[in-house]
């Protein structure tokens, strides 16, 4: 490729980019409900007949979505026509292109001299699309039909006509119709705003000019990836994270990845071992897809870091390749429940980070809270409509990195959402924000420490209302820190009656507050990097004059001597520093996990080696039978022998073969 081909070329990708960020300002500035104007859970993108994306905004809209494989609905009929807008939210229709109910897809051909060119696609995250809860997600769903309703493709626009029996069946079905069909709007409106640009840009450059820049920008963007990711040495790492349980059960949901570089910048994400799919809203059904976004996250975030003038697109995902297992938490099969699928996300984002930690030490960030709370609001007037608000994303701290602390208040696959303003939310809901801050000593400690959490303080005003709480985990399992930094605080959640009485709702959905009541609700910190005694003491001391880490702990973990308030002894905290237990400089799960894999490390090893034996569908039941069977025969740590005698226990009770 010539110098000139290339300045084309880059011409070109910047053209596409302008595109896109007008289509996504389109839909940020016409949406209705507070999930798409405020907290921006919605995307846009332009795509290659092949279902590709070769344009994605940058700042604008939910960057997780990038690269997600189109061509169930690319391909979804050969009846295209001028006008026409597609619409699915069903993830198993479309083979794990949509991956829950709620994400509304709509995708618009464009056509150029009679002959289809490439297409336009946007997304909203629904705020409501039926089901059993208020925002259609309760973390023990265990079938998607209790998530709301599916929509396969479908037309919702034949040649530029709406189908309104379409429209009606997806109305009928939700508690928000009306604002439902504003964010719908808003999203055709920024597919036709894509189809004109295109349709401008064919005029002044001609149509084959536009399929070779739509090819080469893709390809360009697969070269960068492949040479920044060939920086991974070749060879294998193996990492294994976890949630602290299923919500119906309290075994523990495991997640096992073994990256594997070659080199040259191909890189292979295999997550055998990982747990079966659960009766819950964990599952992710990714559709044994060999390249998704949802499961290379964090590699996504090291080429866009580090690969200098790359341009956002799903070239990216050409060299990163999925091995999947069958009906597994990460690879669902049909009917399994699926509406916290970015939660089980999040956390294979931090997967990948510890594996690339051992890849590369002292180059990526220490794990982060890897959780986030989504909270609703909903009210019902007696015979008269439904009103569902997001109130706010409640997520933790990020993790500490090799030369900067974590960020606050957020982590980075959650990075895109915003919160929602108290003016808005106290206009749109029947709710007062009594707080919404960083909560103090919740971080990781390190010589670069990992984000603050957050603290949400919400008082319910209205007697008849809902508030539901969706997402929540590292109540007890928290985050990770590397390289002799700590790990992060846990999550929790509480009411405050308004008689002053306190009562803790745990991990429950649905919470059903008193009038007055307050719901507080709190996450975790990221963790840190570094031995925390080489934190400098100016950046602690920092921290306790802004009232995030106490002098306690400033004292405890950081090494610090006060000879005041705010006033440091310089000499006492040296000589206090030289004397303290170092770090071995090891990863810090925290005192749950390490207790918990001391009990049942290597049970959990040996199970997830049996599992794949066993039926599909009897998977979870065998592996949480086998748990229940050890549990009863003694706290633990359980040896090869009593997991033997359990598994063969499970066996005959379920009937199996030995082989």
């Amino acid at each position: 490729m010539t110098a000139q081909d290339m300045v084309q070329l880059e011409i070109f990708a910047n053209l596409f980019r302008a595109i896109v960020d007008e289509m996504a300002w389109v839909v940020l500035r016409s949406s209705h409900t507070t999930f798409i104007k405020e907290t921006q859970d919605f995307g846009v993108a332009l795509v290659t007949q092949d279902g590709e994306m070769f344009a994605y905004p940058y700042g604008t809209g939910a960057s997780s979505m990038m690269g997600t494989p189109l061509h169930a609905a690319t391909r979804a009929t050969a009846d295209w026509a001028r006008g026409d807008v597609l619409i699915s939210n069903d993830p198993y229709a479309t083979r794990g292109m949509v991956m829950h109910l709620n994400d509304l897809y709509m995708v618009k051909p464009i056509f150029i001299d009679g002959a289809l060119l490439c297409f336009a696609w946007a997304f909203i995250h629904c705020t409501d699309v039926g089901g059993s809860a208020p925002g259609s997600i309760d973390m023990t769903n265990f079938e998607v039909f209790q998530e709301g309703i599916r929509i396969r493709p479908v037309k919702l626009f034949k040649a530029g006509h709406l189908n309104q029996e379409v429209w009606d069946l997806i109305a009928d079905n939700c508690r928000i119709p009306t604002l439902n069909w504003g964010d719908v709007t808003a999203c055709v409106a920024s597919l036709a705003k894509a189809e004109e640009r295109i349709e401008r840009l064919a005029r002044r450059f001609g149509r084959a000019e536009l399929e070779r820049a739509m090819v080469g920008t893709l390809d360009r963007t697969e070269r960068l990836a492949r040479l920044t990711l060939a920086q991974i040495p070749a060879g294998s790492t193996e990492f294994t994270e976890y949630f602290e349980d299923d919500y119906v059960t309290d075994i523990p949901v495991q997640l096992h990845l073994k990256l594997t570089s070659d080199g040259a910048g191909g890189i292979a994400l295999d997550y055998a071992g990982s747990d079966p799919q659960v009766r819950s809203a964990l599952n992710m059904p990714t559709g044994s897809q060999r390249h998704h976004p949802f499961l290379s996250l964090a590699l996504i975030n090291f080429v866009m870091t580090r690969a200098a003038g790359i341009h956002l697109n799903a070239g990216i995902l050409r060299a990163i390749t999925l091995v999947l297992p069958d009906a597994s938490v990460v690879n669902a099969s049909f009917p399994a429940a699926c509406g916290l699928r970015f939660t089980t996300a999040m956390r294979t984002h931090d997967l990948i980070l510890g594996a690339l930690n051992a890849a590369l030490p002292g180059q990526v960030p220490a794990g982060g809270s890897s959780a986030y709370v989504i909270t609703y609001v909903a009210t019902t007037r007696l015979g008269g409509g439904s009103r569902v608000v997001v109130a706010n994303p409640v997520p933790g701290g990020s993790g500490g990195g090799p030369d900067r602390d974590g960020i606050s208040g957020t982590d980075y696959p959650v990075q895109f959402f915003r919160n929602v303003p108290v003016e808005i939310l106290e206009t749109e809901a029947p709710v007062l924000v009594r707080r919404f801050g960083l909560l103090a000593d919740s971080e990781g400690a390190g010589r670069f420490r990992g984000g603050f959490g957050l603290e949400y303080e919400l008082q319910v005003l209205h007697h008849d209302t809902t508030v539901v709480t969706r997402g929540k985990d590292r109540h007890r399992l928290s985050s990770w820190g590397a390289h002799g930094g700590g790990s992060g605080g846990n999550y929790g959640n509480t009411g405050r009656r308004a008689d002053g009485t306190t009562r803790a709702f745990g991990k429950t959905t649905i919470l059903r507050p008193e009038r007055g009541e307050t719901v507080r609700l709190w996450s975790g910190g990221g963790g840190g990097f570094g031995d925390p005694l080489d934190r400098p003491v100016a950046a602690v001391l920092a921290d306790v004059q802004a009232g995030l880490v106490s002098p306690a702990r400033a004292t405890a973990v950081y090494g610090l001597i006060f000879a005041a308030p705010s006033e440091v002894d310089s000499t006492a905290t040296a000589r206090n520093r030289a004397a303290a237990q170092r770090s071995a400089g090891t990863l810090d799960f925290g005192p749950a996990r390490t207790a918990w894999e001391y009990l049942h490390g290597l049970a959990a090893a040996r199970i997830a080696a049996w599992l794949p034996a066993v039926p599909a569908s009897l998977r979870r039941h065998a592996q949480t039978a086998t748990y229940r069977i050890l549990h009863a025969a003694g706290p633990g740590p359980y040896d090869s022998d009593a997991v033997g005698l359990a598994i063969a226990a499970v066996r005959a009770e379920l009937q199996l073969s030995d082989s």
